[in-house]
């Protein structure tokens, strides 16, 4: 049961960074004005990016709620939305976003 659990979590933190991308792209953003959007006080704020991006596993709460705000969405909705879409349900997106 515990097994099962951790691979929900981990296809919750995929499917974050996949919304995260898909709020990106929609925007006509690139990766370097959402790393800069949400990480202004790092030294390398792309770097850091690269590595949330890369390692889906290790996303910590705190840098998900800076992605959310860098690409303009409600942390909680956001994770709602993501959350009913793992579990088979359709969420109408609000225009504009």
């Amino acid at each position: 049961m515990y097994q099962i659990k951790m691979d929900e979590a981990l296809t919750f933190t995929e499917n974050y960074l996949e919304a995260i991308e898909a709020a990106r792209i929609k925007q006509g953003r690139s990766h370097s004005d959402i790393a800069r959007a949400a990480f202004p006080t790092q030294l390398d704020p792309v770097g850091t990016y690269r590595k949330v991006r890369n390692s889906g596993r290790t996303l910590k709460l705190a840098d998900a709620y800076r992605l959310a705000q860098a690409v303009h969405h409600d942390f909680a909705s956001l994770c709602w939305q993501v959350s009913q879409a793992m579990q088979g349900y359709s969420i109408p997106t609000p225009p504009g976003h």
